[in-house]
């Protein structure tokens, strides 16, 4: 790697967040790893190829989300939930004047997090999604529903023993009977809860829905590598050619617990591989003398994983370059993201529509397109005259 721009001694570093078969090819079956489809997902990786293929001496980091089959957040491990969510699938379609599929179809529509009465370039309506409660402990106490009321459940581990850090047991029913208290007042009251969204199956281990698509134009002997190691938590390759880097960052590979953001999974605490990959970027450019860094984020999808990882960038990625002295931008780039349409403004949490507000407002994060990157990574390319507002520090 090296700077982008030997007198301005700028270095760019595309960030990709899970651009991977899971989120953009909905008829992928749970034999080949299960899909989460985001619409339109399948329209990014063409543009992430385009950079990748005229970008020369650029750094691209690449979330891989990377689950095991027994994975805590997909709800087929929940049989307990999927019954219950099919049953108030199927009433929710008869309230909307829509008969039911045939139950295999049914379980599948179920596990969505939104339902497309007229497929998936038509509004959709929404279908909540199912939340299962965690103690301090992690373990699981409850399942939250709409009004934050949370339901009791029965919960079973694989082993048959009580709940452990390596197995925080699934649910295996859902009552018909609540906690005394609500969500909210129990964190009222200083209890440490947290929810774990429940998904369909998607981005296993080892099969198609992890890797990536053709289109993305990565290197065959990345391709390779991705394939034929499957337990390295980060991979590495420089194509010759280009002179491209490449960081592959593994998220998610634990059974207990899930990772939106490239940088630190679900629980807070547990670190991913990106700690020590952007730590061993910033030591190569500050070797080279690169005075200032501009980090692109896009991918899927925006309002999840994309906005999570955004903010770990900002929030302690980014110190790798700034306490070596580099200025350092980070922008979103909207043109290689897309997400799943939960309603709402910037207000709303996991909204859609407020995901730029919410990344400009909160940690002062920049909007780019793929023209300005590749005005700036791609040999002869000319640059458009841009502005980006600071991230308040260097």
């Amino acid at each position: 790697m090296k700077a982008s721009n030997a007198n301005s001694k700028k270095a760019v570093i595309n960030v990709f967040i899970d651009p991977e078969r899971g989120f953009m090819d909905p008829a992928l079956t749970d034999a080949e790893g299960g899909a989460l489809y985001v619409p339109q997902g399948e329209e990014v990786t063409p543009k992430m190829g385009e950079i990748i293929a005229q970008s020369r001496d650029t750094v691209f980091i690449i979330a891989q989300d990377y689950h095991p089959a027994n994975h805590i957040s997909f709800m087929v491990n929940h049989p307990g939930v999927m019954d219950y969510r099919v049953e108030k699938f199927r009433d929710f379609l008869t309230q909307h004047g829509q008969s039911a599929p045939a139950e295999d179809a049914l379980k599948q529509q179920a596990q969505q997090p939104v339902h497309f009465f007229n497929g998936f370039d038509n509004p959709p309506e929404s279908f909540p999604f199912e939340e299962i409660v965690l103690d301090e402990d992690r373990n699981i106490i409850g399942l939250k529903e709409e009004d934050g009321r949370i339901r009791k459940v029965t919960v079973e581990t694989a082993t048959g023993l009580p709940p452990s850090e390596k197995d925080r047991g699934r649910v295996t029913g859902v009552l018909d009977e609540y906690l005394p208290k609500t969500f909210d007042a129990l964190r009222a009251e200083g209890r440490l809860l947290s929810t774990q969204t429940l998904w369909t199956k998607h981005c296993v281990q080892g099969t198609q829905s992890s890797l990536y698509p053709e289109d993305m134009n990565l290197p065959a002997e990345l391709q390779g590598k991705l394939e034929g190691d499957l337990m390295s938590r980060s991979i590495y390759h420089r194509d010759a050619h280009s002179g491209n880097e490449f960081y592959i960052v593994r998220k998610g590979a634990q059974s207990e617990v899930d990772s939106y953001g490239i940088g630190v999974e679900n629980d807070g605490e547990t670190l991913t591989p990106a700690w020590e990959v952007f730590k061993a970027v910033a030591q190569k450019l500050k070797q080279q003398g690169c005075e200032s860094v501009e980090i692109n984020i896009g991918g899927l999808a925006s309002n999840f994983c994309v906005e999570f990882s955004a903010n770990n960038v900002a929030d302690f990625l980014a110190g790798h370059f700034k306490m070596r002295g580099m200025e350092t931008q980070v922008n979103y780039v909207p043109e290689i993201s897309r997400g799943i349409p939960v309603p709402g403004g910037a207000e709303t949490p996991f909204s859609l529509a407020g995901v730029e507000e919410r990344l400009k407002n909160s940690r002062h994060i920049g909007v780019t397109d793929v023209q300005a990157i590749l005005a700036q990574t791609a040999p002869g390319k000319q640059a458009p005259a841009r502005k980006f507002p600071g991230l308040g520090g260097k």
